[in-house]
């Protein structure tokens, strides 16, 4: 695990952060398709639209990493702990770089501007955020974006090198610990309605936050 919380995720991180003009090039597209179909509506109501089908889209794509993670684990003398391991393994790395970039892609259809770092560093924070008491409770979109904002300024004052581990060493354990997963019969659509549960609450966090920079700019005009 160690290994994994020190290079793995911010591999993820380094990786995904060269997938960010595609990113930005795809939602501005389907901004743009939206309008189109929907013309009139107030830019707010088009950002929500868009941000619900990037959600959509990605908890669909991490339920099935989930499924076919879970799959060699269930079926009899497959399952071996090297196989729910690696499987187990892979199924982290996909979930979270989809979670990133689903984060990035929300960013967009806000038109939130941020350098690549503090972008970086605000996804962390909100990956950290998704999983807390605090996501639970329901905090107001205000608190949270303070809280998420007092968390990414430090992780750009510490490095997000540090950062990074830091984040998975809250993160990771979380799914590492899921071997129930793999329980014969169940452990797929379990596999699965977990990576999707994951995905939307971190979608769904990532537009509270980002909804509030929008509303910054509203209150301007």
């Amino acid at each position: 695990m160690d290994n994994l919380k020190v290079s793995w995720f911010e591999k993820i991180l380094i990786l995904s952060g060269t997938h960010l003009p595609s990113i930005r090039r795809e939602v501005k597209h389907m901004l743009r398709e939206y309008d189109l179909s929907n013309g009139g509506k107030a830019k707010k109501y088009t950002a929500y639209a868009v941000s619900s089908a990037l959600i959509k889209k990605s908890a669909y794509r991490t339920a099935g990493f989930g499924g076919l993670a879970a799959a060699p684990g269930t079926i009899p003398w497959i399952g071996v702990i090297g196989t729910i391991i690696i499987s187990t393994t892979v199924d982290i790395a996909l979930l979270l770089r989809e979670q990133i970039e689903l984060c990035y892609a929300i960013s967009v259809a806000y038109d939130v501007n941020m350098d690549e770092d503090e972008l970086k560093a605000t996804t962390l924070a909100l990956l950290g955020f998704s999983g807390s008491a605090g996501a639970a409770k329901g905090i107001t979109s205000g608190v949270m974006r303070t809280v998420v904002d007092e968390a990414a300024t430090m992780y750009l004052e510490r490095g997000l090198n540090k950062a990074s581990i830091d984040v998975a060493e809250k993160i990771l354990p979380r799914f590492a610990q899921r071997i129930y997963r793999f329980i014969p019969l169940i452990g797929i659509p379990l596999s699965a309605s977990i990576n999707m549960a994951s995905t939307m609450m971190v979608g769904n966090q990532a537009r509270k936050y980002f909804s509030t920079w929008y509303d910054d700019v509203e209150d301007k005009i």
